[in-house]
C-alpha cells in the first residue's frame, strides 16, 4: 500500500513538472511563429542589387507581411527607384503590394560630390530609364511615403516594424512630422553605418562613412537619437558574407517568377565572371528580422558625424557617451554572422513559391 502511495505521489509530481515545463516553453513557440507586419523603406534597384534581393525575401517569407513599400533616393534617383520597384512587383506577380513615393533629397538638401558624380541624375529632371521589360502599368499610391508611415504606425502603435535599407530621409521626416510616431514604432531594422570600434568597420562611400548614412547623415542622426528600438546592420556584419555563384545556382534550380528574373539579371554576371562575388548588405538586415539567431549583436551608443568635413556621415559606436554625443541612444549593433546558417536560410526564402494575394 505504501509502495502504491509513493508511486502515485511521484506520478503526480512528474505530471506537474511536465505541465510546468510545457507552460514555460509556450511563449517561445509563440515567438517563433510571429508574423512581422512591416513597412519596407528602400532606394530600390533591380537585381543583382541587394535591395531587390532583400525585397524578394520580404515578399516570399511567410513570417513577413509587407504592408507597403516606400521609396527614397539613394542608389537611384527617386523616380528610377519607384519605376524599377513597380516593374519588379509586376514581374514577380506581387502587384497587390502598394508603393508609396518618398523623398528625393536629403534633409538639408546637400548634394554630395560623390553622389553627384556617380549618379548625376539624382535631382535632375531627366526621366527614368526604361526598366526590364518596359515601363510598369502598376501605379504608385497617391499618399506620400511619409504620410503612409505616420498613419500606419499611429493607427497601430507598437505593431509595425520598419525595415530601412536605404538612406533614412523618409523615416526622419516621419519622426519630425508626428510627435507620437517614434514611441509608436515597434522596431526599426536599419542597414547602414560602419562602426570603427568593431572589426571590419571601414566605410565604403568614404574611408569612414557607409553609403546610406553618408547620403543623409542628418536623417541618420535623427533616427538614431529618436529612442525607437533599433537594430543596426552595418558594414561590419555585411563583410562576413560572401555571395557567389554557388548560392545563385541553388536558387535558380527551381522555377518561379523570382528565379526567372534572377536568371535574366544575375545570370549574365556569372557568365562574364564565374568568380563574381558581391557582399550581402540589405539581405542580412531583412533575414535577421526573421532569424535573429543568425547574427551576434552588441549594445552600443551610436551617433553620426554631421559636421561638413572629412568625417561627414561617419557613424561612431561606443559602450558609453562621449563628448559631442550627449543625445546618442543605445541600440543593438550586429557585428558577426553565422554564414552557413544564413546562406542556407536565404536560399530557402528566395526559392519559395510565390505568395499571392489570395494565399
Amino acid at each position: 500500500m505504501k509502495k502504491i502511495l509513493i508511486l502515485t505521489i511521484a506520478s503526480i509530481f512528474l505530471s506537474l513538472s511536465m505541465l510546468s515545463l510545457n507552460l514555460a516553453t509556450r511563449p517561445t513557440m509563440v515567438l517563433s511563429d510571429e508574423i512581422h507586419d512591416i513597412i519596407l523603406d528602400t532606394d530600390f534597384s533591380m537585381p543583382p542589387q541587394d535591395d531587390a534581393l532583400a525585397t524578394i525575401v520580404a515578399l516570399n517569407s511567410p513570417k513577413i507581411n509587407v504592408l507597403g513599400i516606400t521609396t527614397v533616393a539613394g542608389n537611384n534617383s527617386l523616380e528610377q527607384a519607384t519605376v524599377d520597384l513597380l516593374r519588379f512587383l509586376e514581374i514577380v506577380k506581387r502587384e497587390d503590394v502598394p508603393v508609396f513615393v518618398g523623398s528625393n533629397m536629403p534633409l538639408v538638401h546637400e548634394v554630395s560630390d560623390f553622389a553627384k558624380s556617380t549618379w548625376g541624375k539624382w535631382w535632375s529632371d531627366e526621366p527614368p530609364s526604361m526598366p526590364l521589360g518596359g515601363f510598369p502599368k502598376k501605379k504608385a499610391e497617391r499618399q506620400s511615403a511619409v504620410d503612409f508611415m505616420v498613419n500606419t504606425v499611429i493607427n497601430r502603435p507598437q505593431e509595425i516594424t520598419i525595415v530601412a535599407i536605404g538612406p533614412l530621409t523618409n523615416v526622419a521626416k516621419a519622426i519630425r512630422q508626428h510627435p507620437d510616431f517614434a514611441k509608436s514604432v515597434k522596431e526599426i531594422i536599419v542597414m547602414g553605418g560602419a562602426i570603427a570600434t568593431l572589426p571590419d568597420g571601414a566605410g565604403n562611400a568614404t574611408p569612414n562613412a557607409e553609403f546610406n548614412f553618408w547620403v543623409d547623415p542628418e536623417a541618420a542622426r535623427v533616427v538614431l537619437r529618436s529612442g525607437i528600438p533599433i537594430t543596426l546592420s552595418p558594414l561590419n556584419v555585411s563583410r562576413k558574407t560572401k555571395g557567389s555563384e554557388t548560392w545563385y545556382e541553388k536558387v535558380v534550380s527551381v522555377n518561379t517568377p523570382v528565379t526567372s528574373l534572377l536568371k535574366q539579371t544575375m545570370g549574365p554576371e556569372f557568365e562574364k565572371d564565374p568568380e563574381f562575388i558581391d557582399l550581402m548588405y540589405d539581405q542580412v538586415a531583412i533575414m535577421s528580422l526573421i532569424y535573429p539567431d543568425i547574427v551576434k549583436t552588441v549594445d552600443l551608443y551610436v551617433d553620426v558625424d554631421i559636421n561638413h568635413g572629412i568625417n561627414y556621415g561617419t557613424s561612431v559606436g561606443w559602450d558609453g557617451i562621449w563628448p559631442g554625443a550627449e543625445g546618442a541612444k543605445k541600440i543593438k549593433v550586429q557585428y558577426d554572422l553565422d554564414w552557413k546558417k544564413f546562406i542556407d536560410l536565404f536560399i530557402k526564402e528566395v526559392s519559395r513559391p510565390p505568395i499571392t494575394k489570395n494565399d
